[in-house]
């Protein structure tokens, strides 16, 4: 065996996105896209914040704390949760499981927001 055989296995194990296949580009597409839509929620709970800061200086309540920065921190939790979750997946069941987060992070923050406005 010389040097340039026993380098070729470690070479050949590791892989660039050219040589995925089309199922693995398309997953990773996915998170992708669902990353970005959360990326818009994590700024719209980030321009709420500072959007109440300007407008009520630093003095918000605990309650309001609570509710800004559980809006930011919603999206990228379960994003995260979601990405660990449907790792291995294939592309339509890690959109499913995508989907689901995204769902779940709106349901937390219309919950905190609604914790904020008193409830209806």
């Amino acid at each position: 065996m010389t040097k340039n055989t026993a380098a070729q296995p470690a070479a050949a194990t590791h892989s660039s996105f050219r040589e995925l296949t089309f199922s693995k580009k398309v997953g990773w597409g996915i998170a992708l896209l669902f990353a970005l839509i959360s990326a818009i929620w994590v700024w719209v709970g980030v321009a709420n914040l500072l959007e109440a800061i300007a407008t009520f200086g630093l003095g918000l309540t605990g309650l309001s704390w609570l509710v800004f920065i559980g809006s930011i921190a919603a999206p990228i939790v379960t994003y995260g949760v979601g990405f660990l979750v449907g790792w291995r997946l294939p592309a339509w069941a890690k959109a499913i499981v995508f989907l689901v987060a995204l769902a779940v992070a709106m349901v937390i923050k219309a919950d905190l927001e609604s914790l904020l406005l008193g409830g209806l």
